[in-house]
């Protein structure tokens, strides 16, 4: 990258950045990202992508080679070795999201595997990027489930191997396939792609998806999901299919071997830029998050802990009274300390009179994690914000109403009553300011 072409090329692309994002936040994530102290990125691409979504696929790795990145890529081939194996009437199934590999199909499979990851890897070099084929000597594993038949559990990781590509300036493309001794196994490229990434400890993981995400049972994007919170709840869930649930239980083993601060992403190739460089990201985005804590008498530390949230959140000063009756207040606050609702209960219909999110924390889906839960705590309740709030579009997602005034929007959620919603309103307009 020191030839001026190149140099042309990076420039013009920090250009286009800019369209998805500030220069500070994309000028934030190359520094971060361009670290020789940690590896940039492993990204997971689903079969399914590779079938029908090749050109973005390429165009975003190619992108990313072309300012300096380099990522591990790890691919899967599902859609393509369904079809091969119907083509050559092979019977097969699944048992909890995995395929069940006997040794017909496990030949089937390897087949499929190289001629995928040399579909990418021709693709990457016709458009100038260097990139390296790896089918073997990554993943050494055994087979300990005689259900799934040449099914590899892996047991180690030869992350030496692929550090050596990266070093080489190539990026590594890894088929799911592992060895017992001189034996081939076939891999589940989900839980090929989580020991990866705890092998190499990169700053992001990524798997992409032609879905672009996890959707919910109203087929709405989840933008952000909290483990800590909602991992139970999920699993439960009826229209979180085997392939998918897999996908979250195996995100959350990764995410419970590495930090809290950690993070991974479900997007769609075309989406990747916007994912990597900007804080509001794209697709879904999963931390093992933070549990809530609900507070009333509010003690000392918690009142200066909740004030120094609102204050960086809103870059003003708490009113000296906010605390005066604290007999009035019910605040809500993750345990990391960066987010926290504060409930005022002196009217006849709760009011939430803060919520604030810290600036550094923005993105990360701490926000969402708790109103979730002081909404089980709330089924009714209103607000205000000011007018120009640049979060009022997310209050508006949300709200079951909402009135608009010069200076306030006033929201509401479970109120029904005219009367009352009339008190709600007036109440809201009239109170003082709290952060000045």
């Amino acid at each position: 990258m020191n030839n001026p072409s190149n140099k042309f090329i990076k420039d013009t692309i920090l250009k286009l950045l800019g369209a998805i994002g500030s220069e500070k936040e994309i000028n934030k994530y190359i520094e971060k990202f361009s670290s020789p102290e940690q590896r940039f990125a492993v990204i997971k691409v689903g079969g399914s992508v590779i079938e029908n979504d090749l050109e973005n696929l390429i165009s975003s790795l190619v992108f990313l080679n072309q300012v300096g990145l380099k990522p591990v890529i790890l691919h899967g081939a599902g859609p393509m070795l369904s079809k091969a194996l119907e083509d050559k009437n092979i019977d097969f199934s699944f048992i909890d999201g995995q395929r069940v590999t006997s040794i017909e199909v496990r030949d089937v499979a390897y087949s499929v595997f190289s001629k995928t990851n040399k579909k990418i890897v021709d693709s990457l070099e016709a458009q100038g990027a260097n990139a390296k084929s790896v089918t073997s000597d990554v993943f050494e594993c055994v087979m300990d489930n005689a259900d799934l038949g040449y099914v590899g559990s892996i047991q180690s990781v030869n992350h030496q191997l692929i550090n050596e590509i990266l070093e080489s300036d190539s990026i590594p493309v890894i088929a799911p396939i592992g060895f017992q001794d001189k034996e081939i196994l076939n891999i589940n490229a989900d839980i090929a792609t989580v020991e990866l990434v705890k092998a190499i400890n990169p700053y992001k993981a990524i798997f992409l998806s032609d879905t672009g995400g996890i959707f919910n049972q109203r087929g709405q994007l989840i933008p952000n999901i909290n483990l800590a919170l909602e991992y139970d709840e999920l699993m439960q869930q009826e229209w979180l299919h085997s392939g998918m649930k897999l996908k979250l239980e195996q995100i959350k083993s990764l995410l419970d071997f590495l930090p809290k601060t950690a993070s991974v992403s479900i997007t769609e190739p075309i989406n990747l830029p916007k994912e990597l460089f900007t804080d509001s990201g794209s697709g879904t985005l999963i931390k093992h998050g933070y549990s809530v804590l609900q507070y009333q008498l509010t003690e000392k530390d918690v009142q200066k802990q909740f004030t120094n949230i609102i204050e960086k959140s809103f870059g003003g000063k708490l009113v000296d009274d906010f605390f005066e009756n604290p007999n009035d207040l019910d605040i809500f606050m993750t345990t990391c300390k960066r987010a926290s609702i504060a409930i005022s209960n002196d009217f006849k219909i709760p009011y939430m009179d803060k919520f604030g999110v810290i600036p550094e924390a923005k993105g990360e889906g701490l926000g969402a994690g708790i109103w979730h839960e002081m909404r089980k705590v709330y089924p009714q309740v209103f607000w205000r914000s000011r007018a120009n709030n640049p979060i009022n579009n997310f209050y508006m997602s949300i709200c079951e109403g909402c009135q608009k005034q010069d200076e306030w929007h006033i929201f509401w959620i479970g109120i029904s009553d005219y009367s009352a919603l009339k008190d709600c309103i007036e109440y809201a307009v009239n109170k003082p300011k709290s952060v000045i």
